[in-house]
């Protein structure tokens, strides 16, 4: 017969003790009890006495009794008890891999599907974050997105991290947006991916239809089959554009948001607003990255920015903007009319809107910049306020169809530190580099002499230990124009200005240790300064061109000096330039 059968004899309970009975209780009860209070308890139940020796006493009596009880059931129940401990521990590790964690939270595994992609970050935003590695060479082809915002993935909202080598996600609809829009709060963080084809539009995707054509029947105008009498076009409620709206082909960072983009390739991304690729109105940090190949109707091909941006051991390449900044756009230039009388110079010359642009600050380090293009200004990099800093980089072969070939600042503090502009072009004024501190007002006739530039912030610009060479401009500066915009020289130029004294408020320029060599301009080859100041430290000019064909007026291949004040020291060397060295007041200048 079994222990089970002769522990529940009915007999055998009747022979049992009284005494024992109860120490098979406590023995079995002991295991719930806590503390030294309910040893201590125990031990007084069982011998009428306490302390440290007869809680010792308990603890062996108790199980001492178990064993001498022969209660195999007891110890059946603990075997099984061990066999479930270690299901649970293997089921553990198995779910373990799957939910791995690391600092940003849970970690999880997106098959190569487009919809577990869009379902991944959705879990990641309501689990506060995580990490989400791609399936290795998977390409996530995007057809639809929230016709909220215009956006391809789910908003992020928490800090994430998406990341795998040679994963790419891209755009594939005739449907227009963008791929990734961070958040208020949210960070977003890309790692060895490439980001292409998105496209930031004006309207909300799926929400706004396009008018008919102009003359179109009824029924039968635009893409949409929508008609209006008369060949009228007909009114849409227009919604309220939000700042973004058109902006960021690849990504969108809002104001309180930041990414952080590592190896990361953007290409052939568009924004019928601004930034081709990257729109940054929080926080961006760009590594070991490529922006090429990506487009904007307004600012910024490549990226544009307003809030802190920083660039480091990256290429942004063949990159275009309708408006400013091939490159990079630092704020948006804010041009309200041109000039077409074509008196005095000034055909197609700008006037621009009074106060200083919001823009942003952006550091740029071992970076190269090379052939974008800009419609207006600064074929490289352009900045209409706020800081730039650019430290052992590379801009080159970019053009700007107006000023600011290789960079363009309006208002900024620019700080240059061992670059090298080089083979940049501009249609018209600074082939290399264009440094502005605005249009002055006009000066009414109840006016003082500058009363009205007093409120207006000047332009900074430091060149240390870089490299200006073989720039060129259609007009003036080759090299670098400094300045008051829209400047012109007359017949004789020389002559008639020579040894006048000049103003020098509008921008100031400073730079030691720099070579600036064969660049060529109609006038002032190497430096075209227009009631500006520059100060010139160590710094070698020479072999520059000034190509204007009309004699009277061809003058100075190294400085031209238009109404402002050049100062050098002795370790400063102007020589070699065609047809003069200097022209206007450039003291100790030899020609």
């Amino acid at each position: 017969m079994s222990n089970y059968l002769r522990n529940n004899d009915d007999a055998r309970r009747e022979t049992t003790s009284p005494i024992r009975r109860r120490r098979v209780w406590l023995a079995t009860g002991v295991v719930g009890l806590t503390g030294a209070v309910s040893l201590a308890g125990v031990a007084y139940a069982t011998t009428g006495a306490i302390g440290p020796h007869r809680l010792a006493d308990v603890k062996w009596s108790t199980a001492q009794q178990l064993t001498k009880d022969g209660d195999h059931g007891e110890r059946n129940r603990a075997d099984e008890r061990g066999r479930d401990g270690k299901e649970r521990e293997e089921r553990g590790r198995k779910e373990g891999r799957k939910e791995e964690r690391d600092e940003f939270g849970r970690v999880r595994e997106v098959p190569c599907k487009n919809e577990k992609l869009v379902e991944a970050i959705d879990l990641a935003n309501r689990d506060r974050g995580g990490t989400l590695k791609l399936a290795p060479h998977c390409t996530y082809e995007l057809a639809f997105a929230d016709r909220k915002n215009g956006t391809a993935l789910p908003t992020i909202r928490q800090e994430i991290v998406i990341k795998r080598n040679d994963a790419t996600i891209k755009r594939r609809s005739e449907a227009d947006f963008r791929l990734f829009r961070v958040a208020d709060g949210g960070d977003l963080i890309l790692k060895d991916l490439t980001i292409k084809d998105g496209n930031a539009a004006e309207f909300k995707y799926g929400e706004a239809p396009k008018p008919p054509m102009l003359g179109a029947p009824d029924g039968l105008g635009g893409s949409d089959g929508l008609g209006a009498p008369d060949g009228q076009v007909p009114s849409f409620p227009q919604q309220n554009k939000t700042e973004g709206d058109a902006d960021g082909g690849a990504l969108l960072v809002e104001r309180g948001g930041s990414a952080h983009l590592d190896k990361v390739n953007l290409l052939g991304n568009n924004a019928e607003g601004n930034g081709g690729a990257i729109a940054n109105f929080g926080r961006v940090e760009l590594e070991n990255s490529t922006v090429e190949n990506n487009h904007a109707r307004r600012n910024g091909g490549g990226i544009f920015n307003v809030g802190i941006l920083t660039v480091k051991d990256s290429c942004i390449t063949n990159n275009t903007a309708g408006e400013n900044g091939g490159g990079i756009a630092n704020g948006e230039g804010k041009e309200v009319k041109e000039h077409k009388d074509g008196k005095d110079g000034k055909d197609g010359s700008t006037t621009w809107l009074e106060g200083r642009d919001r823009a942003g600050s952006v550091e740029i380090f071992k970076t190269s910049i090379e052939n974008n293009r800009a419609g207006d200004n600064g074929g490289g990099v352009f900045s209409s306020g706020g800081f730039v800093k650019i430290v052992l980089s590379t801009i080159k072969q970019n053009t700007a169809c107006k000023n600011g070939g290789g960079i363009y600042a309006r208002n900024t503090n620019l700080d240059l530190d061992k670059v090298t502009v080089e083979k940049n072009h501009a249609d018209r004024d600074g082939g290399g580099i264009y440094n502005t501190g605005g249009e002055k007002k006009k000066e009414g006739p109840m006016s003082m002499p500058g009363k009205d530039r007093d409120n207006e912030p000047r332009a900074t610009a430091t060149i240390n230990e870089s490299s200006i060479l073989d720039n060129s401009a259609g007009r003036f500066g080759g090299g670098i124009f400094n300045g008051e915009p829209n400047a012109y020289i007359t017949e004789g130029f020389l002559e008639d200005f020579e040894g006048k004294d000049g103003r020098d408020d509008n921008a100031t320029l400073t730079i030691r240790c720099t070579d600036i060599k064969g660049n060529t301009a109609l006038n002032g080859g190497g430096i075209f300064n227009n009631e500006g100041r520059v100060d010139l430290t160590n710094t070698r000019i020479s072999k520059n061109t000034a190509t204007d064909a009309t004699k009277t007026r061809r003058v100075a291949g190294g400085i031209l000096n238009n109404h402002g004040t050049v100062r050098f020291d002795e370790t400063t060397t102007i020589s070699d330039n065609d047809p003069t060295n200097c022209a206007g007041t450039v003291k100790q200048c030899f020609n």
